[in-house]
């Protein structure tokens, strides 16, 4: 289920006996096991259990006991767990128990090729970043409570240069408000105050690159090498090309990198406006920049640099 529909199914139903809260916002995957650590009663230190297991004997031994006072007791596993141990006590769980598996999963990184795998009877939480239909709302809480106004417009440049990481959105919404209480917060607020996130200036170098602007590429990593991590930027990069060429040659492959539904259109449609030669020589020029710093032949400014300058001017 999407973390949205979290809140009204425990509301309205019977919770189940495991639920794996997982994606890329540390800050939607705490909210949903807040939501389900809710679900024990008092004394909460007894009913609601929060910590690492050495093992999978001691995660069921846990899972087990039976609740105090309360209907349920949560027991949230942290770090890796014993996948065949999980299944296992699945096949026959305690009604009176509800396991929460937290699973970060960095977004696009370089090993990711397939969904993640869950245990055999858990129900999965998607906590990936939200849209920004749903984000907009939140945005508001914080603003009403100072008085200060947001265009549907200045959300959404906020949204870009936060990545869509409800983590950022969360703490740089609090400080607008308070920056722009009683009054209207602007997009001139927005770039002046919020740093951009390197996943949106990488998505603003990439389209230098494809329209061939080497100026501007060239200005992007500079601007990047002061305030973002470039070592982050190159596997942003590649994936954005890796995904736009599996939409040349092979869109139904789209869904085992990762992409979305409603992502696919999108990619297929900027994927016909470019060859498959091109793509696939970006991706060349890509890896062997990439190898470059990773061998100590080049810095990693070095490495990008060149990369962005042969790929944008070979596009002119």
């Amino acid at each position: 289920m999407e973390f949205v529909e979290l809140k009204k199914h425990l509301k309205t139903q019977k919770p189940y006996a495991c639920y794996v809260c997982y994606g890329d916002d540390d800050f939607l995957i705490e909210r949903a096991v807040s939501l389900l650590c809710a679900l024990a009663s008092e004394p909460k230190p007894f009913n609601c259990t929060d910590r690492e297991f050495d093992g999978g004997r001691a995660l069921t031994d846990e899972l087990m006991q039976l609740p105090i006072m309360g209907d349920y007791r949560v027991v949230v596993a942290r770090g890796k767990t014993d996948a065949a141990a999980v299944s296992g006590y699945l096949a026959s769980p305690n009604p009176s128990a509800v396991l929460v598996l937290p699973m970060y999963i960095p977004h696009d990184s370089w090993g990711r090729s397939s969904a993640p795998n869950f245990p055999n009877g858990a129900t999965p939480v998607d906590c990936n970043r939200l849209g920004l239909q749903y984000v907009a709302p939140f945005v508001r809480v914080f603003t009403d409570k100072t008085g200060a106004t947001v265009s549907d417009h200045a959300i959404r440049l906020l949204y870009s240069r936060c990545g869509g990481y409800m983590t950022r959105i969360n703490s740089e919404s609090q400080k607008l408000a308070m920056l722009r209480a009683g009054g209207e917060i602007t997009a001139d607020d927005i770039n002046t105050n919020v740093k951009a996130d390197t996943e949106f200036v990488v998505f603003e170098l990439c389209d230098s690159i494809l329209a061939g602007n080497a100026a501007r590429a060239l200005a992007v990593v500079d601007g990047m090498a002061k305030n973002n991590d470039l070592v982050a930027a190159f596997t942003l990069i590649y994936n954005r090309f890796r995904k736009l060429f599996a939409a040349a040659v092979d869109p139904d492959g789209l869904a085992g990198l990762g992409v979305k539904p409603s992502q696919v259109g999108k990619l297929k449609a900027e994927s016909s406006r470019l060859s498959r030669a091109r793509i696939k020589n970006i991706l060349d020029m890509l890896e062997s920049a990439d190898h470059g710093y990773k061998t100590g032949a080049t810095t990693v400014y070095d490495a990008l640099v060149g990369f962005v300058a042969q790929a944008a001017y070979r596009a002119r």
